[in-house]
């Protein structure tokens, strides 16, 4: 692990690791009919957009190519599970990121944060991935290991999957910006039902929130097909239709 404060280096990306537990949302939660929303979950998309995908075989964007000698016969691509435009918001202190992965024979990835535009980590932890294709959770810390996220403060994130060929890993990037919730949105939020909370923050344009709500329920339901339209619906509406059918998974924990 780097100590909190610590500068990155290329040379150092290939020492880490990185662990996601898994998330669970309380069944008689999920049981709960939508009130607010009659119409399908869509997050709005206006803003600048962002560059999707890297020339690079390393990465850098939003999609990156897992390469054969990481396990990828296939033209599938990691994907940060973000929206085509900045900014990317949440009024979590401690957010959860999401990233879809292909086929892939890699035990682990690499997970670190900053703020943007410095290179001092503030955050870094390591992953042991499932041996599966799909989407996995990376939440940050509320344990004391990483302050709480600053309202007004833009953050980025990496996330690297480790091959055997150290100098060929993939990985995807994103930002964050935590926001003051406004107080109609407070409102809004405090009797709703699970599933309304996420067509809530979509129409708020607050993204790590709205996707984070609708992949516990999901995960919590699977075979709701409400929750998974909802699902599907929330990641067309962003352009992601090619991993809306993916499953969430769950990496391992090491044991500390």
């Amino acid at each position: 692990m780097l100590a909190q404060g610590r500068s990155l280096n290329q040379e150092e990306l290939a020492a880490w690791k990185i662990s996601t537990p898994a998330t669970h949302f309380p069944e008689h939660e999920v049981e709960k009919s939508p009130t607010l929303h009659a119409q399908s979950i869509r997050f709005p998309t206006t803003g600048t957009p962002r560059r999707r995908r890297s020339a690079a075989t390393r990465g850098g964007a939003v999609e990156a190519r897992v390469p054969k000698s990481c396990g990828n016969s296939s033209d599938e691509q990691m994907v940060a599970l973000l929206p085509p435009t900045e900014s990317v918001r949440t009024v979590s202190e401690h957010p959860t990121i999401l990233v879809s992965l292909p086929e892939h024979t890699a035990k682990e990835a690499e997970f670190y944060l900053k703020e943007a535009g410095k290179d001092d980590i503030i955050y870094e932890t390591t992953v042991t991935l499932p041996g599966d294709s799909g989407i996995v959770s990376v939440p940050l810390p509320d344990d004391g290991t990483l302050p709480a996220l600053e309202v007004g403060k833009m953050y980025t994130w990496h996330f690297f999957v480790i091959c055997q060929d150290m100098t060929n890993e993939p990985y995807v990037e994103g930002q964050i910006e935590r926001v003051e919730p406004s107080p109609n949105l407070v409102a809004e939020l405090e009797n709703a039902s699970p599933r309304d909370r996420a067509a809530i923050y979509a129409k708020a344009g607050i993204w790590y929130d709205c996707l984070n709500s609708l992949a516990q329920l999901y995960r919590s339901a699977p075979n709701d097909s409400a929750i998974a339209s909802d699902w599907a619906d929330l990641l067309e509406s962003v352009g992601l239709d090619t991993i809306s059918q993916k499953p969430l998974i769950s990496a391992r924990t090491p044991v500390q």
